[in-house]
């Protein structure tokens, strides 16, 4: 099995796990992890809706780039090169928080240890296709816009 499909059979599993692991009916979260939990989740389809826009062409749930597809440097990819991973970082968070347990703790953590290898592996590939991928990596942040920016 490759690495790029053991990537996505993690971030899957792993969401899925998010979904599907039982509550604690010891565990008695703050009144506010629930509305917290539907922003975060309206959050994450707002980006995923705004990344699979910008990516369409190039879009696919493998680490590996399509062959033909350009390196995607605008909109929402002008400041984060993985809003997809960022988006569904968000997603399980909101169920994390919708379901607090330690558990669903672990799980969440385990899918950011994941989704950071796995762009990492993507970051690498892009690197040997597209030969200003360098110079975006540098200037965009992964996950989260960098709040700073070189002019060019």
């Amino acid at each position: 099995m490759t690495k790029a499909r053991l990537f996505v059979i993690a971030q899957f599993g792993l969401l899925g796990a998010l979904v599907v692991l039982p509550a604690d009916p010891a565990v008695s979260a703050p009144s506010w992890f629930d509305p917290l939990s539907v922003v975060l989740m309206v959050l994450a389809f707002l980006i995923l809706l705004f990344a699979a826009i910008a990516l369409r062409p190039a879009l696919t749930a493998s680490p590996i780039p399509r062959p033909t597809a350009p390196l995607i440097k605008t909109g929402i990819y002008r400041y984060i090169r993985h809003p997809m991973y960022s988006a569904v970082i968000t997603i399980g968070a909101a169920i994390m928080f919708g379901n607090p347990t330690l558990l669903t703790m672990i799980c969440w953590v385990a899918l950011i240890i994941v989704l950071l290898n796995k762009a990492h592996f993507e970051d690498q590939l892009l690197l040997t296709k597209h030969p200003t991928a360098a110079a975006y990596q540098k200037s965009v942040g992964a996950f989260v816009p960098k709040l700073s920016r070189k002019s060019d």
